[in-house]
């Protein structure tokens, strides 16, 4: 079993967009499961959480105290919580690369060789042209560095989206699918499974507050198909 097998939707969802991946699909599959509500670029819940969710849409719900918006959600200390632990989970399990690799060695890379190969040049250490090859190298290795996933994470996301290609396109999904439609596939997947969900939440527009409803968004077949659950 490959690690695309294993992760859950919102897991998918940071390893696709960080935090704000992972809470875009955990709202996903909340409102699939018919829990929230939507004002003008704010959101709420309206039923009872199933036991099935998975730790980061419990805290999404337990965080929702009357009407915010979704950045706001976001920002909410358990919620702060249950991210770390998404993105501790990954990093264990090699599939993200940790802050202190990610962003602090790096930085010593890229800083370091350059400001001590002239004092190595002038001591006779090294020579002009193998300082400026080694000083490359260890540049190319801290940028290799950098990316937030590592080579197993980015495989286990291309595998995971050629397996579930197909969700957006189907009639009917589960709660866990729609969160893994959304975490894979991002704004297009949001436009086709919860159109107006979407746009009333300001989930389109990167969890800012939307006033207008574009009647655009609601030209979807999958709006116009599969009633009220979806949207």
């Amino acid at each position: 079993m490959d690690d695309s097998e294993t992760l859950a939707a919102t897991e998918i969802g940071w390893l696709q967009g960080g935090n704000w991946g992972a809470v875009i699909a955990g709202l996903a599959m909340l409102h699939a499961r018919g829990v929230l509500a939507t004002g003008v670029g704010r959101i709420r819940r309206t039923g009872s959480l199933p036991q099935d969710a998975e730790p980061l849409e419990r805290a999404l719900y337990a965080a929702l105290y009357g009407s915010v918006g979704p950045r706001e959600l976001a920002r909410q200390k358990r919620v702060q919580r249950a991210l770390r632990d998404v993105r501790q989970s990954l990093v264990e399990r090699g599939l993200v690369r940790a802050s202190s690799r990610r962003v602090l060695m790096p930085v010593l890379l890229v800083a370091l060789p350059p400001a001590l190969l002239p004092k190595l040049v002038a001591a006779g250490m090294v020579g002009v042209t193998e300082g400026l090859v080694a000083v490359v190298v260890i540049v190319g290795i801290a940028v290799w560095l950098m990316p937030r996933r590592t080579v197993p994470g980015a495989r286990a996301l291309a595998t995971a989206r050629v397996r579930h290609r197909d969700l957006v396109e189907r009639s009917q999904l589960e709660p866990v699918e729609v969160g893994l439609a959304v975490a894979l596939f991002g704004t297009p997947a949001l436009q086709a499974l919860m159109p107006k969900f979407a746009w009333d939440a300001g989930l389109l527009d990167g969890g800012r507050s939307s006033h207008h409803i574009d009647s655009r968004l609601d030209s979807s077949p999958w709006g116009a198909n599969t009633g009220s659950f979806w949207n």
